[in-house]
């Protein structure tokens, strides 16, 4: 919620004073009480405090919410809100599964709310680079993407370390950033995914672990593109962090461009190829992306949930864009229940759900 925060704080020393903070909800009275002073010094009015949100929309006049809650409550406070007539942002994945999300889509739908996910790695320059250099031709036909982030952390991060509150590990909760940026640069869907996972460390000072601490996988996209990532918090000894996509002609990643030449290679260094794409586009494209020049991710974002409902448009990243985000790391955990390759389309459809059918019985989804 402090990423929100800055975010909010970013849009209004921007002069995009779009947003009227009214009330700040949290089950933790001290944490409510630090947001609603941090909304202050932002908007300079305290917002009023609230231990739980249903008293919330009772009492406030609202016209949209900000969610930021543990993953297997997401439906529930989501669902509550759009029926009561609200406008909802809510943070990733949408649901703790395809069920759960679903439930929120059909929801929103029902009650013709705008649903936007907050999915902010797409939005930053250097990504809005990779997917106009990848449009301009730079590397030629995509050909591959490989994802590695690898180390070891010895100690447990709360909520996120059971299956039943998370869905998941980072593979599912952080994991949908990078299914989002396969989707939203490559500008293709997935076909079918190959995964393992594992827990190699079950127990993490005491607390028990029952999400994976490893997943490998491989995805197949459309056009003959072919995607593999490697995710493990139980890698002691030596961090690996990248991601590069390959082309016929060249690559990409975070230092930039490189394009074979014959008998060299041509380099583009990130900066470059952000003022490269600044200088290409349209003034309306650029003020889209970046209003007032604004870059922090979570500020527009922000301000283009707000521009959704004023406009009455989708967001950038509705419901329906974050559900076909959200499958690609959950058919991983499929595929590595039943041990064989799976099509992302049967998850999406909820026609797989081994891995994510436990956890509806424990919520009470059908």
């Amino acid at each position: 919620m402090d990423a929100h925060l800055a975010g909010y704080n970013a849009l209004y020393k921007a002069g995009l004073k779009v947003f009227n903070i009214k009330a700040v909800c949290d089950t933790y009275e001290q944490n409510a009480k630090r947001k609603a002073e941090a909304v202050e010094l932002i908007q300079g009015r305290k917002p009023n405090i609230y231990l739980d949100f249903e008293e919330m929309i009772k009492h406030e006049s609202l016209d949209a919410v900000d969610i930021a809650l543990p993953h297997n409550i997401h439906h529930t406070v989501a669902c509550k809100c759009l029926e009561e007539g609200l406008h909802v942002i809510i943070e990733k994945p949408l649901g703790i599964t395809m069920r759960t999300a679903k439930l929120i889509i059909d929801t929103a739908e029902k009650y013709n709310r705008t649903l936007a996910v907050a999915e902010n790695y797409r939005r930053s320059p250097e990504n809005r680079a990779v997917w106009w250099a990848i449009r301009q031709g730079y590397i030629g036909d995509p050909r591959m993407i490989v994802w590695i982030a690898a180390g070891w952390n010895p100690n447990p991060w709360g909520w996120r370390e059971d299956r039943f509150a998370a869905g998941g590990s980072w593979v599912f909760d952080g994991g949908v950033h990078l299914a989002d940026l396969d989707r939203y640069q490559l500008g293709r869907e997935a076909l079918d995914v190959y995964a393992a996972t594992e827990t190699f460390e079950p127990v993490k000072k005491g607390v028990k672990v029952t999400v994976d601490d490893m997943t490998m996988a491989i995805i197949r996209f459309e056009g003959r593109i072919y995607v593999q990532w490697l995710w493990t918090g139980a890698a002691p000894g030596r961090d690996l962090n990248m991601r590069i996509i390959y082309g016929s002609r060249g690559a990409l990643n975070g230092e930039g461009l490189k394009v074979q030449r014959e008998d060299s290679i041509e380099v583009c260094r990130m900066h470059m190829l952000v003022d490269r794409m600044m200088k290409s586009l349209k003034p309306e494209e650029r003020e889209r992306m970046f209003p007032r020049g604004v870059t922090d991710t979570f500020a527009t974002e922000l301000y283009d949930f707000y521009n959704a409902i004023v406009e009455k448009r989708k967001p950038e990243v509705d419901g329906w864009e974050a559900y076909k985000d959200m499958a690609i790391p959950l058919s991983f955990y499929e595929s590595a229940t039943l041990r064989k390759p799976v099509k992302v389309k049967d998850v999406e459809e909820l026609k797989l759900e081994e891995y994510q059918g436990e956890i509806n019985e424990r919520l009470g989804v059908r």
